[in-house]
């Protein structure tokens, strides 16, 4: 399924309206449109400043997004009434009943796994982290499969329909994505 030329320049307006480093480097590149003289040659500087800036932003409000959806270990001891230390939260990683992964010198764990309600993991989250160890062997893609945006799902995500405890049809959807590839 291609993207028409068009299709990719409306996206791409709709993304430089909210951006107005996007749409600066996008004005950039425009003004350059006839292209360096040596088609494999280096981007002009300030093409290349303006996409600088627009990727550190970007990397920026990533890890705020991902520091607003996951829990550091400690704060994984404070909600999981089982738990005593740090020790345990390993331990429960190290088994397949949770998932995390280092950032620095702290461990990170996505929220979707857990039920506050509870005070533990959600139902169902061993077979959840079965089934996306099979499609995704790095953490952070996993996360990223169950938090992505689904068409399938009218724009919700696998994080969504696991918390409305429709475990079966999470763990279906991840293992079809794996099949995808």
């Amino acid at each position: 399924m291609g993207t028409t030329l068009a299709e990719a320049i409306r996206v791409l307006h709709q993304h430089a309206e909210k951006d107005s480093d996007l749409a600066e480097t996008v004005r950039l590149l425009a003004e350059d449109a006839d292209g360096p003289d040596d088609p494999l040659g280096d981007p002009s500087q300030a093409v290349l400043g303006a996409a600088r800036l627009v990727n550190e932003r970007r990397q920026r409000e990533r890890r705020a997004a991902l520091h607003n959806r996951t829990l550091d270990t400690a704060e994984v001891i404070e909600l999981i009434e089982s738990i005593q230390d740090r020790k345990g939260v390993d331990r429960r990683r190290r088994r397949g009943s949770l998932m995390g992964w280092r950032t620095g010198r702290r461990t990170l764990h996505p929220e979707w796994q857990f039920d506050r309600r509870r005070g533990d993991t959600r139902p169902g989250l061993e077979r959840v982290l079965a089934a996306l160890g099979e499609v995704a062997t790095d953490p952070w893609v996993a996360d990223a499969l169950m938090t992505a945006p689904r068409e399938d799902l009218d724009g919700g995500t696998l994080a969504e329909l696991f918390a409305r405890g429709r475990v079966e049809t999470v763990v279906r959807l991840i293992l079809a994505s794996g099949d995808q590839s």
